[in-house]
C-alpha cells in the first residue's frame, strides 16, 4: 500500500471540511447522532472528491493491484514506461509485465500483448478490473473468478 503525504493532506482536508459541514447540519439532528455527523460528512466528501482530484493531479492509487501473472500482492512494482493514462509495470517477484489504464478503459493504442488492468472508482483506493480483448478489438471487462476478490 502506498500512502504519501499528498494522500494524507487530501484525507485531512476532506475530514476537516466535513467536520465543519457536519456541525452546520448537526443542530437539527438528535443529540446521539451529532458526534457522527462530522466524520460521516467528511467521508462522503472524500469519496465525492477523491476521483476528480486524483485524476486531475495524475496521482497513482494508494492500493496496488495483485500481479496478474503470479497473483501475489507486492509492496511495489517497477514502472517500465508509458504515458499517462497507460503505464506499463513489471512485477519484482515473477518479472511479468502488465499494463494499467488509469483512465478506466483501454484506448485505441493498446496492443494487448500483456495483461491489461483498468482502474475503477473509487480511484484512490485502487479497485482494478482485468480487461480482455474481444474479437472486434473492443475491450471487455472480465468477470471475477469464483472465490476471488473481484479483481482487487
Amino acid at each position: 500500500m502506498r500512502f504519501g503525504l499528498i494522500d494524507l493532506l487530501i484525507a485531512i482536508g476532506c475530514l476537516s471540511i466535513g467536520m465543519v459541514l457536519g456541525q452546520v447540519v448537526a443542530p437539527d439532528l438528535p443529540a446521539s447522532l451529532r458526534p457522527l455527523a462530522g466524520p460521516f460528512a467528511g467521508v462522503c466528501l472524500y469519496l465525492l472528491l477523491v476521483y476528480p482530484v486524483y485524476r486531475g493531479l495524475r496521482l497513482f492509487p494508494m492500493i496496488l493491484p495483485r500481479c496478474p501473472c503470479c497473483a501475489k500482492f507486492q509492496p511495489g512494482f517497477h514502472i517500465l514506461g508509458g504515458q499517462y493514462p497507460r503505464i506499463t509495470f513489471r512485477c519484482p517477484t515473477c518479472q511479468g509485465e502488465f499494463v494499467i489504464w488509469h483512465s478506466g478503459k483501454p484506448g485505441d493504442q493498446e496492443t494487448w500483448e500483456r495483461p491489461v488492468l483498468a482502474l475503477k472508482w473509487p480511484y484512490a483506493l485502487g479497485r482494478y478490473c482485468r480487461i480482455q480483448k474481444t474479437k472486434h478489438g473492443a475491450a471487455l471487462e472480465s468477470l471475477p473468478k469464483p472465490g476471488s476478490d473481484g479483481g482487487r
